[in-house]
Order: structure tokens, then C-alpha cells, then sequence
């Protein structure tokens, strides 16, 4: 299908917007209406597209991973551990094993590297990565198990300062100085992550655009972030936030206080878009947990083993493989 929308643009980039008609403040960014005019045209007969989920928490063992595989369809996921020693001496054989790639972030939670004043510090950063250096880690690199090191997830969720755009290309450096071949991104919409000096990365090799109903339509969304990281050097990796960025037609509550999960009808609609992007190199959805309770107390595991919402993953799925299936 191909749309021809009229998109404000600031000189040399394009900026999030949920309004894209009108010279406006949206989401904190101001957008001038220049009048230029963007093509998209969105295929979603290209090729096939992994598909991932965040988490899995309460699934990491060989049934769990088979389990999860059966029901969804996919082929990687998302997790965290600072721990070389567990990384490499029980996960990622684990992952190897299942025929499963992963995602890793590999340096902790933010409180690891943030100063007392609550600003991002990047020395205390590559400290926490350093020990990966030398562990065993670079077999499962070499062999594709692991597929990106995250690098922060929520990068702007420092209470100071978070780190510059700058701060992030380095990151990439100093990541693939220490485990090289490795992919590099960071969780934030590519509109929103900071231009580093030059305006292009040189290191920082995507970011995850994770769409809620809160960024508004879904297409605007998708074309705005996917011209942001054409302007940025990045790569696009799209991705759904099923557990929060619901519109309420779902009536479960989400993991977080007023939120909502996204409904089977609404991982259809919004997936459709997001997985038609040109350059779409990943997809990604947050996420599934076996052990987490969420704001009512409820499982968000068992939420999505609801028919219904099973078949509209599993749907989404076969489309990312490029699978023809018809629309639910």
C-alpha cells in the first residue's frame, strides 16, 4: 500500500511527531511545518524478519524454550545478566541448545551506572562490561547465538543526565573493542535517541522502536522513526510493548500502574504496520514473563496464553517469516 503523507520536518531530520500536519510541540520536540512530502511504500511481502520476546522469565530451560517456541513462533528473545560466569556457563549453551538466539544486555541495571547526583556514568559502564572481556563469551558471538548486546535499555530514564548521543556511539566502540562481531543497539525510538557530533553513528548499530497507543496513530509512528533512523546511520529494529501500550479495549491491566496489555486485535492492527517497514532487521515484543506479577496481580504469561492472543502472536509470527497468511 502506498501512502503519501505530509510530514513537518526540521531542517535535516525528521522528528517524532504524532501530529504531522501541523508545526507543533509533540512530546516534548518541536516539529516545523516545512510542507515536505514523504513517500513510503510499505511491503509486507519482503524477507523474513526474526521474531523475538522480551523476558521469558520462568521459561529459561530447554522445555521452557521449546514451549515457547511451539506456541509463538519464535526465534530469539530479549534477557539481562551481568555475569559471565552464568552467560556463558549456563545460558547461552542453553539458548545454543534450543536452536534459540538472544539478546543480551551485559553490563546491569542502570543503578550500577549512575552517579549519587543520578546522572549516567559512562566509566562505571564499561566497568561493569570489562569483565565479558576473555570469559568464553566470543564462541557464541562467532556463532550467531547472540545477536545484539543492548546496551541500556530506557535510555532516558535517568534522573539526571542521560547519556549523549556521544556517550552511545562510544559505548558501541568500546563494546566491539572488547567483544568483536557483536551487534550494538539500545531500547529507545530512533527519533528520540540523540544525535551524536556529526549527526551518524559510527558504532551504535540500531534502536528499538517499541510502539505503545501513547505515541499515537501507528503509522505515523512507523514512518517517523523510520526516516529517523535513515538520518541517524541506525538500523531499524520495530517492536510492540503488549503489555503496556494497550488503549483499554483489552480491559486486562498491564504490568504498570494504569496501563493496559495490548489485546489480540490490537497486536494484529498495530504488528501489520510495524512489520511492513522497509529495513526492518528485528521485531521485537514486550514482553513475556512466567514469574512477574503485574499491577492486578496477575501473570502476564497466562494473559497471553489466552487463545486468542496466542493466535494473534503466532499470526504475527508467520507474517515476520514471510509466511502467507491472511490478516485475523
Amino acid at each position: 500500500m502506498r501512502q503519501s503523507v505530509n510530514i513537518p520536518r526540521a531542517p535535516g531530520l525528521l522528528l517524532l511527531a504524532s501530529a504531522l500536519l501541523c508545526g507543533c510541540w509533540v512530546g516534548g520536540i518541536q516539529v516545523e511545518d516545512t510542507g515536505y512530502t514523504y513517500e513510503w511504500e510499505m511491503n509486507p511481502d519482503g524477507d523474513p524478519i526474526p521474531f523475538g520476546l522480551w523476558g521469558l522469565n520462568g521459561f529459561h530451560d530447554h522445555d521452557g524454550f521449546e514451549t515457547v517456541q511451539d506456541q509463538f513462533g519464535i526465534s530469539l528473545f530479549h534477557t539481562s545478566t551481568y555475569s559471565p560466569s552464568y552467560g556463558v556457563g549456563m545460558l547461552l549453551p542453553l539458548v545454543r541448545e534450543a536452536g534459540l538466539r538472544v539478546n543480551l544486555r551485559m553490563a546491569g541495571d542502570h543503578a550500577y551506572y549512575t552517579t549519587a547526583a543520578g546522572d549516567f556514568d559512562l566509566g562505571a559502564w564499561k566497568a561493569m562490561l570489562a569483565p565479558w572481556n576473555g570469559s568464553g563469551v566470543q564462541e557464541y558471538i562467532d556463532d550467531g547465538t547472540i545477536v545484539y548486546h543492548m546496551l541500556l535499555d530506557d535510555i532516558s530514564n535517568f534522573d539526571g543526565e542521560s547519556p549523549s548521543g556521544d556517550d552511545l556511539d562510544e559505548m558501541a566502540r568500546f563494546s566491539k573493542s572488547l567483544l568483536p562481531g557483536l551487534k550494538v543497539a539500545v531500547r529507545e525510538e530512533a527519533a528520540r535517541v540523540p544525535q551524536p557530533t556529526g549527526g551518524r553513528f559510527e558504532h551504535l548499530d540500531a534502536a528499538l522502536n517499541q510502539y505503545t497507543t501513547a505515541y499515537g496513530d501507528v503509522e505515523d509512528y512507523a514512518f517517523i522513526n523510520e526516516e529517523a533512523a535513515g538520518s541517524k546511520g541506525l538500523e531499524i529494529v520495530n517492536g510492540l510493548n503488549i503489555a503496556d501500550g494497550g488503549n483499554g479495549s483489552s480491559e486486562q491491566a498491564g504490568w504498570g500502574e494504569n496501563r493496559w496489555a495490548m489485546s489480540a486485535d490490537e497486536i494484529v492492527e498495530y504488528g501489520y504496520v510495524l512489520s511492513a517497514v522497509p529495513g526492518c532487521v528485528l521485531f521485537m515484543a514486550w514482553e513475556y514473563d512466567g514469574e512477574e506479577p503485574w499491577s492486578d496481580g496477575s501473570i502476564g504469561s497466562d494473559y497471553f496464553d489466552r487463545p486468542e492472543n496466542t493466535a494473534a502472536l503466532e499470526w504475527l509470527g508467520s507474517r515476520l517469516a514471510g509466511e502467507d497468511v491472511d490478516r485475523p
